[in-house]
């Protein structure tokens, strides 16, 4: 039973490795698969933060029967709010991200990102897979699948990738060094679409502050999709936000080829650890076009599959 789990040795835990945080608002109904899910990992060194915006739903009393969480209830002007506020709470050297209505399914996840940057003090993010959870709890389509096959590039080389693509790490199961997102997730002041889409905005200044990421190709976390997620409500201001950011990487892109802007590479300390030299651009130009044309949906999508999309746009 996961709550004796918990009582025997997360509520003593004072000087975290990890610190996993939740925002929350009303959505009571998922809390528990969440909360358990997280208390599930092999690993024991870590905190549970849940910052709730002043849910009216039943929230807090859930919240009350887990002791070993961390947690606040109380309303939020802004999402970028609660996010600041949770990691203002936060102890560990490392932070997940791990939304009210999502889980993880791979047990050791938290060990498996642990042993990666125990070893390599250059990376300064892990993630990997996640998979789709419907609103009644069944598990659906693994993302991104075709990087079982033919995974992205790791740590500096993934900037092209990157460049090429404009990839958002997923969210739902990254681990990031503490101090990297502490100083660099946008915050209430950060404007236009860092502020409307704020892992977008930790993304984009991720990899053009010179971060390096790395991927565990396992099924990490799984993501629910609901009827009232954000996503959804709020599609009108997230869709221009999401144009932006891509637009956003496209033109860092064109600054690093054309010398604007050099580009500097930076280990999990923030230190410097090398730039891209102008010789080293034409490299960089023919490996962004080179994944923009492998990787491309038109290329990794199934002919049966496109003819089924072809007939829905004629249908339609």
């Amino acid at each position: 039973m996961i709550h004796a789990k918990v009582d025997e040795d997360l509520r003593d835990v004072t000087q975290p490795m990890i610190s996993v945080v939740t925002p929350s608002l009303n959505h009571g109904r998922f809390l528990r698969q969440t909360i358990e899910s997280v208390a599930a990992q092999t690993f024991r060194n870590f905190e549970h933060i849940v910052v709730d915006g002043g849910s009216t739903d039943g929230t807090v009393q859930i919240l009350k029967e887990f002791p070993h969480l961390r947690w606040i209830s109380e309303r939020d002007d802004h999402v970028v709010e609660a996010y600041q506020k949770a990691l203002a709470m936060a102890r560990g050297q490392y932070i997940i991200q791990c939304c009210v209505s999502d889980g993880f399914l791979d047990p050791s996840w938290f060990r498996k990102c642990i042993d990666i940057f125990e070893k390599d003090d250059e990376v300064s993010l892990v993630w990997g897979f996640g998979q789709t959870m419907s609103e009644e709890g069944d598990l659906l389509n693994v993302t991104f699948q075709d990087f079982f096959a033919d995974p992205p590039p790791q740590k500096q080389n993934c900037l092209a990738f990157w460049l090429a693509s404009g990839f958002p790490l997923p969210e739902g199961n990254y681990c990031v060094r503490s101090e990297v997102i502490k100083k660099w997730f946008p915050d209430a002041q950060s404007s236009d679409w860092f502020r409307v889409c704020p892992h977008l905005g930790f993304m984009y200044k991720f990899f053009t502050q010179g971060y390096s990421p790395y991927f565990i190709p396992v099924v990490a976390n799984f993501g629910r999709t609901h009827h009232d997620q954000r996503s959804q409500r709020l599609s009108h201001i997230e869709k221009p936000g999401q144009a932006a950011y891509f637009n956003a990487v496209k033109e860092y892109g064109k600054s690093i080829l054309t010398g604007s802007v050099v580009h500097r590479f930076r280990n999990g300390s923030s230190q410097m650890i090398g730039q891209i030299q102008p010789h080293e651009l034409s490299s960089l130009r023919k490996s962004i076009w080179r994944h923009r044309l492998l990787r491309s949906r038109l290329l990794r999508i199934d002919p049966y599959a496109l003819a089924l999309k072809l007939k829905e746009r004629i249908l339609s």
